[in-house]
């Protein structure tokens, strides 16, 4: 369910090449190409507002890959998950805020819901993030993807409704928008679905 793409080049001068060069006709210069700003790196720490139910899974609304790895969702945890982990209480498989992929090159087995998955998955744990009142900010990284940063919107309005039909969260709508920067790979208008769990 998901897809994307992007890319920059900026160009410049050397002064010392204009002092040698002939002067130029008087034609305007070529327009540089306008860089979209990445998603931001430059906070650290982990800090959530309290008592806020974001708690779900948000499914890409379409295909995101790099190589193998899949993106299958973005996990959201609840309060308490979030405030043992910012008291120190961490595990290695989980966060409360993290994204999971699956390797399609792995081999497909029944799971515990009696469906069908692909065998091997990537987490990808927070090493700082900011959630609350609709702002979701993560940077995480694993070594199969590289670093993962996340800057972008939740909708709460329409997270309220989704939670108030139930865990399939009624008609979806995208209730999350993000510009993510996912290993090599820079996407602009990524979204999600919620998911409340089975």
């Amino acid at each position: 369910m998901a897809g994307l793409a992007l890319a920059v080049v900026l160009g410049g001068c050397n002064p010392a090449d204009d002092a040698q060069a002939p002067a130029a006709p008087a034609t305007p210069p070529p327009a540089a190409a306008v860089e979209t700003p990445a998603p931001s790196a430059a906070f650290t720490g982990f800090s959530h507002v309290q008592d806020e139910n974001l708690f779900g899974y948000y499914l890409p609304t379409q295909e995101v890959r790099i190589g193998d790895l899949r993106l299958d969702h973005l996990h959201i945890g609840s309060e308490m998950e979030f405030v043992a982990w910012e008291q120190g209480e961490r595990m290695e498989t989980y966060g409360p805020v993290m994204l999971q992929f699956s390797d399609v090159s792995s081999p497909l087995v029944t799971n515990e819901l009696g469906q069908e998955a692909h065998s091997r998955q990537v987490r990808v744990l927070p090493s700082a993030y900011r959630v609350g009142e609709g702002d979701l900010r993560f940077v995480g990284s694993a070594p199969e993807i590289g670093e993962v940063r996340l800057d972008g919107q939740l909708d709460l309005d329409l997270l309220r409704q989704a939670q108030a039909a139930g865990p399939s969260g009624g008609e979806a709508a995208p209730l999350l928008r993000i510009a993510a920067q996912i290993g090599p790979e820079r996407l602009e208008t990524l979204s999600f679905f919620w998911f409340g769990g089975d």
